[in-house]
């Protein structure tokens, strides 16, 4: 599955919200993430220069409008290298699992690199724009003290591929957004890079 994703920071996440809602916008669900992400073994392939990812994903979710009680799942994900310039597209492949603590505890016997845990918190939409279904996501990210807001279109092919980019875009222009406002870093890519990783 080619997940087609763009994501962009944003200054004002209730405006946004607001704005979701006005454009019939469907709250689904919050979230809060703890994406622990990890390098092969040393002297294989290095996830940095290959551009890939593995991670460990605990999510705990809630319904914030209700109060709900938080429910745990883990996920382990592949995620391949962009496939494109604009945005954060690529391969995702995406099981569930039974228990986070003890799949890291076997990567790390296999020599897998434990490289650091990324926490975030996000609230869930859903749009039913133009025949397509769009989950957007704000986000807080708290080790970066900034929000952002990500938009995400599954594609089977990837003939699919510009039509679902080009079909975010023109959605994100309803809250202007633009293009040249994508940022097409992870947030692992973006703590890295800012040397964050306490």
């Amino acid at each position: 599955m080619i997940e087609v994703e763009i994501k962009a920071q944003i200054l004002d996440p209730q405006k946004i919200k607001e704005r979701f809602e006005e454009e019939g916008g469907k709250y689904k669900i919050s979230l809060s993430h703890e994406d622990t992400y990890y390098n092969m073994p040393k002297k294989l392939r290095d996830f940095r220069k290959t551009d890939e990812a593995l991670r460990i994903r605990k999510s705990m979710e809630y319904n914030r409008k209700s109060k709900s009680e938080k429910q745990t799942h883990y996920y382990l994900t592949y995620k391949g290298a962009k496939l494109d310039n604009s945005t954060k597209t690529r391969e995702e492949i995406e099981t569930l699992i039974e228990d986070g603590e003890k799949l890291q505890n076997i990567l790390s016997a296999l020599g897998f690199r434990k490289v650091l845990t990324v926490e975030k918190e996000r609230d869930l939409y859903h749009f039913d724009y133009k025949g397509s279904e769009i989950e957007a996501l704000i986000d807080y990210i708290p080790i970066l003290e900034k929000y952002f807001i990500e938009v995400e279109l599954k594609a089977e092919l990837d003939t699919q591929i510009d039509l679902s980019r080009d079909l975010l875009f023109n959605f994100l222009n309803k809250f202007q957004i633009r293009k040249k406002d994508s940022i097409r870093k992870s947030y692992l890519e973006l703590i890295l890079e800012l040397g964050r990783m306490d």
